[in-house]
């Protein structure tokens, strides 16, 4: 059973995403008092499915009401920066589905709406408040396989405009703001500020980004190689290369429950003459080496840790109670992800786009 939340939300947007964060806001015992639609019959709908007392397609109006708190804006991507600038402006806080923006000037102009009204502002970018997602982190910060150098990552499986058109449309702002940003997210999350960004696009005819591939030089020294797509099937990992192993969060990247580590042995060896005899020891492993069948038993043989840190029944909850606690220590930004982070990523992702040959 939920516990009750003080905080009174309206939801901006009737998409998919906002259908999903209903359940989560009923988890978290937050009541959600108004739905804003340009389609007054989407609206009505929607509010019939899930309860909501009000609806309006008017959002200029519905933000002068003290029936909530705060929002939640699930609308178009291209309406993200201008919802939350309007939220804001009316003193409301706003978690904002990701991308906060579509253009960089853009998230710049939420951020300084938000400090001038001292209002919380947060994009969703939900996985960083994943369990795996964190001990990932926790152990790259911690250096646990040793020094962190390069972080290979990749979110992508192939959807067409035909299974899944909002993806295509340009109010959506391709791959790389839709699946790409939460890679941005975790290479800076790793290694800190960019200083060079390499990238790579392919296109659709109408001209949106459908497979992005990024290599980041990092100003502490580390790199990422990054890709994300809309056309293939990838790994849906993220490995972390370290001078004594691996840190690796499982598949499906997105919505990892499993951390693996994976350390090997940089203890110096001392080297044995060439033509000096072998031992029997050494004589036993290289004829074991030499046998296909004991070769396939080592490689049976598990040589990773494996964490498994599940986030329970959502995977939205952790994002949520995030923000509703800092609503309730009267915060005006997330620690985990700040504003200063999304504009980091938008910083990351224009730089990319410079040199998009088209």
């Amino acid at each position: 059973m939920a516990a009750y939340s003080a905080h009174r939300f309206a939801v901006i947007g009737t998409g998919a995403m906002a259908a999903a964060m209903m359940s989560t806001f009923h988890r978290a015992g937050v009541h959600v008092s108004a739905i804003n639609s340009r389609d007054p019959e989407r609206g009505r709908r929607f509010a019939a499915a899930f309860g909501i007392p009000r609806t309006s397609e008017d959002l200029e109006s519905l933000l002068k009401s003290d029936e909530f708190d705060a929002v939640y804006i699930a609308n178009a991507s291209a309406d993200h920066a201008s919802a939350a600038i309007a939220s804001l402006d009316a003193g409301k806080a706003v978690l904002c589905e990701k991308p906060l923006s579509l253009a960089m000037t853009d998230a710049e102009k939420v951020a300084e709406v938000a400090a001038r009204t001292g209002r919380l502002c947060m994009e969703g970018l939900w996985i960083p408040f994943l369990p795996a997602y964190r001990r990932f982190v926790e152990l790259a910060r911690a250096n646990s396989c040793g020094q962190p150098s390069h972080l290979f990552a990749d979110f992508g499986y192939p959807v067409s405009d035909k299974t899944t058109p909002r993806l295509f449309a340009p109010a959506a702002g391709g791959v790389l703001l839709d699946r790409g940003i939460y890679l941005v997210a975790l290479a800076l999350d790793i290694f800190g500020p960019v200083e060079n960004v390499d990238s790579r696009f392919a296109f659709t005819a109408r001209g949106l980004d459908q497979h992005a591939s990024l290599q980041l030089l990092h100003r502490g020294g580390g790199q990422s190689q990054l890709a994300a797509s809309f056309n293939s099937l990838m790994s849906n990992t993220a490995t972390l290369a370290c001078s004594e192993g691996i840190i690796r969060l499982e598949e499906p990247l997105i919505g990892a429950e499993v951390v693996s580590t994976r350390r090997v042995d940089v203890a110096p060896r001392v080297p044995r003459e060439p033509l000096q005899p072998s031992n029997l020891r050494q004589k036993i492993m290289r004829g074991l080496r030499q046998r296909p069948l004991l070769r396939r038993i080592k490689r049976a043989v598990p040589s990773t840790r494996r964490e498994n840190l599940g986030y329970g029944l959502d995977p939205y909850l952790p994002q949520l109670l995030h923000f509703l606690s800092l609503l309730d220590s009267g915060a005006s930004a997330s620690d985990l992800v700040p504003l200063d982070l999304s504009l980091s990523i938008q910083r990351v992702i224009a730089q990319a786009r410079k040199g998009e040959p088209r």
